[in-house]
């Protein structure tokens, strides 16, 4: 499970990677909802330096992968510090294999070997059929290495019978879901997904990690790991 951190500034971020590095979370994701690219840069470095060995990966909101690493190779050149950027497309059906060769260009460019968590049948997007997904699944499988999908809207829970439509798809492949989780429904969610990236579930009033939320959210993952 990786907690989503919204960026304010470099010291918020490094309160909130704190708190959630004191729990057995698989690393954390930051986004930067202004767009603010040297802001969300800075913010990087800065969590990269203070925890090294911590998964770390970051949403460039409405830019796509290859763009997304673009800005990080004009900061960082071939030593990117991060381990996955999350785009909220991966792109329609007809659009996905090319960002992929497009992504696949720029890695080599940059020397960049992270994963690429793309948004597939995502919340804002135009809604996939239902009978459509599982075709939509198999090219997931082909060209990004973590699909990753949500409920219709920011904190909104997804439709089990359409992660299940996804998931017959992509098989065995990789998973996430990234919306929507709580401590109440995601024991219906453990079975069928992977990784689960998680901001509104975990969060306080103020936009903050709630250490007692994050713990709970956590024990019901692994309570559910331990009977799948």
């Amino acid at each position: 499970m990786y907690p989503v951190i919204h960026v304010a500034d470099a010291n918020q971020v490094l309160e909130q990677v704190s708190v959630a590095a004191r729990q057995s979370v698989a690393g954390v994701f930051l986004i930067d909802h202004d767009a603010d690219d040297d802001r969300l840069n800075d913010c990087i470095q800065a969590v990269h330096a203070a925890y090294p060995q911590l998964f770390l990966g970051a949403n460039f909101i409405r830019r796509s992968a290859p763009v997304a690493l673009e800005i990080l190779a004009q900061r960082f050149g071939t030593k990117i510090p991060l381990d996955a950027i999350w785009a909220d497309s991966a792109g329609t059906a007809a659009e996905m294999e090319a960002r992929a060769h497009s992504l696949d260009a720029a890695r080599r460019g940059t020397s960049w070997g992270g994963l690429h968590f793309g948004g597939v049948a995502f919340k804002y997007q135009t809604e996939v059929p239902y009978d459509e997904l599982p075709e939509l699944g198999r090219l997931a499988h082909k060209f990004v290495d973590v699909p990753t999908t949500s409920g219709p809207g920011t904190g909104q829970a997804a439709d089990a019978t359409r992660l299940k439509a996804l998931r017959s798809g992509l098989g065995d492949h990789q998973l996430a879901l990234a919306s929507g989780v709580t401590p109440d429904n995601v024991g219906g969610f453990t079975p069928l997904v992977d990784h689960i990236l998680v901001s509104t579930g975990i969060n306080n009033m103020y936009d903050r990690i709630d250490e007692g939320k994050l713990a709970s959210l956590l024990s019901m993952v692994q309570e559910g790991d331990q009977t799948t």
